[in-house]
């Protein structure tokens, strides 16, 4: 995807936010965003919980499994089950630096996303 793809593909997420009147839309509207920017089938959209000390699922898009619901009540996974993220972000964050986006394909994590 090149440069100008990559920035409509933001602007479109951004005006998708933007247009949302409800949690829920703005949920569907982020994921589906990420999505299409990084040319995927399925995204999941979660908020870390750390004094839960897990990922809350908020939505899925794309390509769901029979048994995924886009919105689903109570999908959530303990956060050690994904070390790379709290690793990722901590040196990120620890160093000064923002986080970008932790992208990970059904072979693993994607090459050039989380770092």
């Amino acid at each position: 995807m090149g440069e100008e793809s990559r920035l409509r593909a933001v602007v479109t997420l951004a005006q998708g936010m933007a247009a949302a009147h409800t949690p829920r839309e703005s949920w569907r509207a982020a994921a589906l965003g990420a999505c299409h920017a990084l040319a995927g089938s399925f995204a999941a959209l979660s908020v870390w919980e750390r004094e839960l000390g897990r990922l809350r699922v908020l939505a899925n898009v794309g390509d769901r499994a029979p048994d995924e619901d886009e919105f689903p009540d109570g999908e959530a996974y303990p956060v050690h089950q994904f070390p790379e993220i709290t690793e990722f972000l901590h040196e990120r964050w620890a160093g000064g630096g923002e986080p970008n986006a932790w992208v990970e394909t059904a072979d693993g994590p994607a090459a050039g996303f989380a770092g």
